[in-house]
């Protein structure tokens, strides 16, 4: 290992020091069986209570439930021969308890006293962990509560399986690791299944001035959402790269990719060949150029769709505050299918000047301005398009980046969206739901999210999406267009900030030809100030296809009152006005305060309130929790209260849920 190369990397040296990577032990004599030390036991003592009531439109139901499970526990770790050899990591928890459950709808109740057996584990064994070839296996088994930032904790059980195997020398690096899991969730109004089988490899051959890489995937993925269908998806997938460097100065690289894959959603198979060329040359200092070229062909049974893509262009810094960018760009689509068949190619120019100045001492201008002008000619027979795979990054409403996201084409044919993220198959409804905006769809997140979704989101609230559709959106037209961003941005004494944003575009195709014409206002300040960050921004969005008008505001208090104790409140408020008299409307309101009464005692407590009206319906979601956390030297004891509630009315129903829950956790190891 070149401990010279790891210095440059103190973040990544770390890890490997600290048992990210497999660690050399020190000279030991072979045993045929060792222990480190005396295996580690524990009891403990989990009771978990829950009390849920649901009224939907007059009919209301309870559901209450409460788990007492004493538990016994051991942890071991050891080694066979010599720990260099094998080595293990033994470390499980049983227990046997009382499980009580009672149920009442209507005039009818159900109560259910029975036994309930816990079983918690997790065993690791590595082989040659000090060796450039070494491999490592595990199986676990858990029950636990997940919070993915939402106030509300989700009961997870789980099992999973796998390993690594792996061969690392100064040139040459090959890892394989597979595995499976089984995961079933659930939370205030929603349940998930998840079975996943996998295998990844990844190897990678290093040189002095580049390394070429393949990737081979195998993934099959099962879903299944309260209770319903069963989704289903397939995907494999392999890829090739390269990267290179030359010139006396090091100054031309080129990267070289192409990957092929096919992903099964719901027996629908879809073919993927993708492949790219980069490559930049420094000619001075201050001077750069490119050219990256991308393909795409993508097969979704009957359709087809291939794209080439090309820009070539210029870098250059004529001062320190000024860079500017010249680009000559082009792109050709192809599209085929039983319903019609269609072509389209574009081609232009591109400019962009980005312009940041120091103020003396009270402030900072950036200014960013683009132009692109473009002539596009579109071909085609029939009149449905089919679009396959196309990439958005979307927002929860809650979220203060939320923004709406529309798929690209416009007169989307509702029935064929099929969403993606990853190998998981999205249901509309319970993960997202379409929105009709005048000629375009947006895609949004269902919120509050449910357990399936939050799944996907891990305590983000942004996700990748992938989106298969079709649109009556085919031209047959000859046309040109020019498209101007413009963003200003003023920085006073580190304080203040102003800006706005200009998105103009347009073209002079004919009045019946369906093409997008645009000017897109935005407007905005912002304050920040030790323990204070405020925000409010104006939008004007104008376009052939949709229009609304929106005022997004946030408010932040982030409080230390002492060395012990922090305190946080959060707000966040959102307005949309659509044509056609549509409003969505959101307030958020969030509060934290923590307290470390000693260094064994800390007590927390949170809540919050989100009203959101989207499509004429009105949804109130409140959220409570608080709870302690002690630890005295081999004895632990965490325990909390935690209060939700969710009120929906759509005018034709209303359903409210909530929910209380009690738990306490208690451990003493010998």
């Amino acid at each position: 290992m070149n401990f010279h190369r790891l210095q440059r990397y103190p973040l990544f040296a770390s890890l490997i020091f600290a048992g990210v990577a497999p660690r050399a032990v020190r000279a030991v004599e072979p045993q045929w069986f060792r222990l480190n030390g005396f295996p580690q036991a524990s009891v403990g003592l989990e009771v978990e209570g829950s009390s849920e009531t649901t009224h939907v439109s007059g009919g209301s139901s309870t559901y209450d439930t409460l788990f007492i499970t004493p538990t016994i526990g051991l942890r071991t770790s050891g080694s066979i021969y010599h720990p260099n050899l094998i080595a293990f990591n033994l470390d499980g928890e049983l227990g046997w308890g009382w499980d009580w459950m009672n149920s009442e709808s209507g005039s009818s109740s159900q109560t259910r006293n029975d036994s309930q057996q816990l079983n918690r584990y997790l065993a690791q064994i590595n082989f040659f962990q000090a060796k450039p070839y070494n491999a490592n296996f595990f199986a676990a088994r858990d029950h636990t509560y997940r919070d993915y930032g939402s106030f509300e904790s989700f009961t997870v059980d789980s099992e999973r399986y796998g390993g690594r195997v792996g061969w690392t020398t100064e040139a040459l690096s090959l890892n394989t690791d597979f595995g499976y899991r089984d995961e079933k969730s659930s939370g205030l109004s929603s349940s998930s299944g998840i079975q996943e089988t996998y295998l990844n490899f990844l190897g990678i051959n290093h040189r002095h001035a580049g390394q070429t890489s393949l990737t081979f995937r195998v993934n099959e993925y099962d879903s299944i959402l309260n209770f319903g269908n069963r989704q289903n998806s397939f995907n494999t997938a392999v890829g090739l790269s390269d990267s290179e460097t030359f010139g006396q100065r090091r100054n031309l690289t080129a990267a070289t990719a192409v990957s092929v894959s096919r992903s099964e959603y719901i027996g629908q198979p879809t073919d993927t060949i993708n492949a790219t060329e980069n490559v930049s040359v420094n000619h001075r200092p201050n001077l750069d150029s490119y050219l990256i070229v991308d393909y795409a062909h993508n097969k979704l049974q009957s359709f087809s769709d291939d794209r080439v893509q090309g820009v070539v262009g210029l870098r250059h810094q004529l001062y320190e505050s000024l860079t500017s960018n010249f680009d000559v760009h082009g792109n050709y689509q192809e599209n085929s299918g039983d319903l019609s068949d269609s072509s389209s190619d574009r081609y232009g120019l591109g400019i962009a000047e980005n312009y940041t100045k120091r103020l003396h001492s009270w402030g900072r201008l950036t200014v960013n301005l683009g132009v692109i002008g473009d002539h596009e000619d579109d071909h085609s027979s029939g009149s449905i398009a089919t679009t396959i795979d196309e990439s958005h990054q979307l927002y929860l409403t809650t979220s203060p980046s939320y923004h709406p996201v529309y798929l690209d084409q416009p007169r989307v044919i509702p029935g064929s969206v099929q969403v993606t993220a990853g190998s998981d198959v999205l249901v509309e409804g319970d993960d997202y739901q379409l929105v009709t905006a005048g000629e375009l769809t947006e895609v949004q997140l269902i919120t509050p999210p449910g357990v399936h979704l939050q799944s996907l989101l891990l305590g983000n609230d942004n996700l990748a999406i992938k989106v298969t559709y079709q649109s009556e959106s085919l031209n047959n037209a000859s046309y040109d267009s020019l498209n101007v961003n413009f963003q200003v941005r003023l920085d006073l004494y580190e304080l203040f900030g102003l800006y706005g944003r200009v998105n103009w575009m347009d073209n002079n195709a004919s009045s019946e030809v369906l093409v997008q014409s645009l000017t897109d206002l935005v407007v905005g300040a912002d304050y920040h100030w030790r323990w204070l960050r405020l925000g409010a921004e104006g939008e004007d969005y104008d376009s052939n296809y949709t229009k609304y008008q929106a005022l997004r505001f946030y408010e932040n208090f982030d409080f230390r009152i002492d060395p012990k104790s922090s305190l946080n409140f959060g707000f966040n408020e959102t307005f949309y006005r659509y044509t056609g008299g549509r409003e969505q409307n959101q307030y958020q309101f969030l509060a934290r305060y923590n307290h470390q009464f000693t260094s064994v005692f800390s007590w927390y407590v949170e809540g919050g309130v989100s009203v959101q009206q989207v499509l004429d319906t009105d949804q109130l979601q409140t959220s409570a929790r608080t709870g302690i956390n002690w630890t005295r030297g081999k004895l632990s004891l965490r325990a909390g209260y935690e209060f939700n509630s969710q009120n929906i009315d759509s005018g034709l129903w209303t359903e409210e849920r909530i929910k209380h829950r009690l738990f306490a956790y208690m451990k003493r190891t010998f």
